[in-house]
């Protein structure tokens, strides 16, 4: 019985509806899954002549519900594909940031950020959002 809870409780974390979201004065249009994975896996950095930032989420449990459900990589795989990014040099080491930092950075027309949908704003826009 208590294994069927702890199964129905994990199953329901990892069910948290997340969301790809920009400013909504944003030019960034909406973004297929490949092209949010490009994005954050710094393979592409602009789109439709767009320079995009992303934002990367301190919060460890959305963080991975995002590299799980988006990136389809675990933390352990996605970790390995920055630390070799970063020790040949492609890449600087990722900066993370707070919800409120996300909402202030938000500001910027080039941002994008993972969010659960529940903490959707007015002034954003949903600009991939997963199945």
């Amino acid at each position: 019985m208590k294994f069927i809870l702890l199964l129905f409780l994990t199953a329901s974390l990892l069910q948290a509806n997340i969301v790809i979201v920009t400013n909504k004065g944003s030019n960034i249009g909406s973004l297929s899954k490949e092209s949010v994975q490009s994005i954050y896996l710094a393979k592409v950095n602009t789109i439709d002549n767009v320079c995009i930032v992303p934002l990367l989420c301190i919060n460890e449990k959305l963080h991975e519900k995002f590299v799980n459900k988006i990136l389809n990589k675990s933390i352990s795989q996605y970790n390995n594909y920055w630390i070799r990014l970063v020790y040949t040099g492609k890449k600087p080491i990722s900066q993370k940031f707070s919800y409120n930092e996300i909402v202030e950075k938000l500001n910027n027309l080039n941002t994008i950020a993972f969010i659960e949908k529940k903490d959707l704003q007015d002034n954003w826009k949903i600009i991939y959002e997963a199945d």
